[in-house]
Protein backbone atom coordinates (compact mmCIF):
# COMPACT_ATOMS: atom_id res chain seq x y z
CA UNK A 1 0.00 0.00 0.00
CA UNK A 2 2.99 2.30 0.48
CA UNK A 3 4.08 2.16 -2.63
CA UNK A 4 0.70 2.45 -4.75
CA UNK A 5 0.13 5.82 -2.65
CA UNK A 6 3.80 7.45 -3.31
CA UNK A 7 3.67 6.26 -6.62
CA UNK A 8 0.29 8.23 -7.08
CA UNK A 9 1.26 11.02 -4.78
CA UNK A 10 4.81 11.28 -7.39
CA UNK A 11 2.39 11.18 -9.89
CA UNK A 12 0.36 14.31 -8.93
CA UNK A 13 3.33 16.57 -8.13
CA UNK A 14 4.55 15.83 -11.72
CA UNK A 15 1.21 16.52 -12.96
CA UNK A 16 0.65 19.76 -10.33
CA UNK A 17 3.78 21.31 -11.98
CA UNK A 18 3.71 20.66 -15.08
CA UNK A 19 -0.36 21.68 -15.49
CA UNK A 20 -1.03 23.72 -12.17
CA UNK A 21 -3.54 21.07 -11.38
CA UNK A 22 -3.94 17.90 -10.19
CA UNK A 23 -5.43 15.67 -12.40
CA UNK A 24 -9.48 14.12 -11.60
CA UNK A 25 -8.15 10.99 -13.89
CA UNK A 26 -5.24 10.40 -11.30
CA UNK A 27 -7.62 11.48 -7.83
CA UNK A 28 -10.07 8.65 -9.12
CA UNK A 29 -7.40 6.18 -9.96
CA UNK A 30 -5.84 6.92 -6.21
CA UNK A 31 -9.68 6.43 -4.95
CA UNK A 32 -9.94 3.39 -6.38
CA UNK A 33 -7.01 1.43 -5.13
CA UNK A 34 -7.04 2.65 -2.12
CA UNK A 35 -10.73 1.51 -1.85
CA UNK A 36 -9.91 -2.04 -3.43
CA UNK A 37 -6.74 -2.80 -1.00
CA UNK A 38 -9.03 -1.40 1.53
CA UNK A 39 -11.35 -3.55 1.06
CA UNK A 40 -8.58 -6.57 0.41
CA UNK A 41 -6.80 -5.80 3.74
CA UNK A 42 -9.98 -5.04 6.18
CA UNK A 43 -12.90 -6.53 4.74
CA UNK A 44 -16.19 -4.52 4.75
CA UNK A 45 -14.85 -2.67 8.24
CA UNK A 46 -12.28 -1.35 5.65
CA UNK A 47 -15.06 0.46 3.43
CA UNK A 48 -16.22 2.55 6.47
CA UNK A 49 -12.84 2.96 7.46
CA UNK A 50 -11.99 4.16 3.64
CA UNK A 51 -15.18 6.45 3.85
CA UNK A 52 -14.25 7.97 7.01
CA UNK A 53 -10.92 9.00 5.96
CA UNK A 54 -11.63 10.44 2.47
CA UNK A 55 -14.62 12.72 4.02
CA UNK A 56 -12.05 13.81 6.94
CA UNK A 57 -9.93 16.53 4.78
CA UNK A 58 -12.65 17.69 3.09
CA UNK A 59 -14.66 18.52 5.95
CA UNK A 60 -11.24 19.71 8.14
CA UNK A 61 -9.81 21.79 5.21
CA UNK A 62 -13.14 23.23 3.67
CA UNK A 63 -12.22 26.90 5.04
CA UNK A 64 -8.91 26.66 3.49
CA UNK A 65 -10.34 26.28 0.08
CA UNK A 66 -12.57 28.75 0.78
CA UNK A 67 -9.87 31.46 1.48
CA UNK A 68 -7.54 30.22 -1.26
CA UNK A 69 -5.28 28.87 0.74
CA UNK A 70 -5.05 25.45 -1.15
CA UNK A 71 -6.99 24.58 -4.41
CA UNK A 72 -9.76 21.69 -4.53
CA UNK A 73 -7.05 18.74 -5.98
CA UNK A 74 -4.61 19.12 -2.73
CA UNK A 75 -7.76 18.64 -1.04
CA UNK A 76 -8.20 15.58 -3.26
CA UNK A 77 -4.98 14.33 -2.71
CA UNK A 78 -5.46 14.44 0.98
CA UNK A 79 -8.58 12.34 0.41
CA UNK A 80 -6.85 9.68 -1.57
CA UNK A 81 -3.98 9.79 0.87
CA UNK A 82 -6.62 8.97 3.60
CA UNK A 83 -7.99 6.45 1.38
CA UNK A 84 -4.60 4.17 1.94
CA UNK A 85 -3.73 5.45 5.96
CA UNK A 86 -5.03 4.80 9.02
CA UNK A 87 -6.94 8.47 10.70
CA UNK A 88 -4.15 8.91 12.96
CA UNK A 89 -1.85 8.69 9.93
CA UNK A 90 -4.13 11.05 7.88
CA UNK A 91 -3.86 13.64 11.02
CA UNK A 92 0.09 13.47 10.94
CA UNK A 93 0.44 13.14 7.24
CA UNK A 94 -1.78 16.42 7.21
CA UNK A 95 0.17 18.45 9.99
CA UNK A 96 3.33 17.16 8.31
CA UNK A 97 2.32 18.75 4.84
CA UNK A 98 1.57 22.00 6.29
CA UNK A 99 5.01 22.40 8.01
CA UNK A 100 6.80 21.28 4.59
CA UNK A 101 4.36 23.66 3.23
CA UNK A 102 5.51 26.60 5.04
CA UNK A 103 9.26 25.32 4.57
CA UNK A 104 8.96 25.35 1.39
CA UNK A 105 6.76 29.22 1.23
CA UNK A 106 9.58 30.18 2.98
CA UNK A 107 12.20 29.27 1.18
CA UNK A 108 10.33 30.66 -2.47
CA UNK A 109 10.05 34.23 -0.82
CA UNK A 110 13.68 34.23 0.78
CA UNK A 111 14.53 33.04 -3.17
CA UNK A 112 12.07 35.91 -4.55
CA UNK A 113 13.82 38.62 -2.44
CA UNK A 114 17.97 37.56 -3.16
CA UNK A 115 16.77 37.29 -6.88
CA UNK A 116 14.67 40.16 -7.60
CA UNK A 117 15.19 42.32 -4.37
CA UNK A 118 11.56 42.23 -3.25
CA UNK A 119 9.04 39.80 -2.13
CA UNK A 120 7.27 39.94 -5.42
CA UNK A 121 3.56 41.34 -5.86
CA UNK A 122 0.52 39.84 -5.19
CA UNK A 123 0.22 35.89 -3.94
CA UNK A 124 3.05 33.67 -4.24
CA UNK A 125 2.01 30.41 -5.33
CA UNK A 126 3.62 26.78 -4.08
CA UNK A 127 2.97 23.55 -5.88
CA UNK A 128 0.64 22.04 -2.10
CA UNK A 129 1.07 18.49 -3.75
CA UNK A 130 5.41 18.46 -2.97
CA UNK A 131 3.99 19.28 0.44
CA UNK A 132 1.37 16.97 0.84
CA UNK A 133 4.40 14.05 -0.51
CA UNK A 134 6.78 15.26 1.42
CA UNK A 135 4.63 15.06 4.47
CA UNK A 136 3.34 11.68 3.81
CA UNK A 137 7.35 10.37 3.46
CA UNK A 138 8.11 12.42 6.90
CA UNK A 139 5.30 10.38 8.60
CA UNK A 140 6.10 6.82 7.16
CA UNK A 141 9.92 7.03 7.11
CA UNK A 142 9.18 8.48 10.50
CA UNK A 143 7.36 5.55 12.11
CA UNK A 144 9.87 3.27 10.68
CA UNK A 145 12.73 5.03 12.15
CA UNK A 146 10.48 5.62 15.72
Amino acid sequence: MVLALLLHLMAAVVTDFRRMKISNRLIASGLIWGFVLRFIGEGSTGIVHFLVNISIPVILLFLFFQLRVLGAGDIKLFSVVGGFVTTDRLLLVIAAAFLAGGVIGAVKLLYLKASTGSFGKGRTLIHFSLAVLIGYCIVVWGCVIG
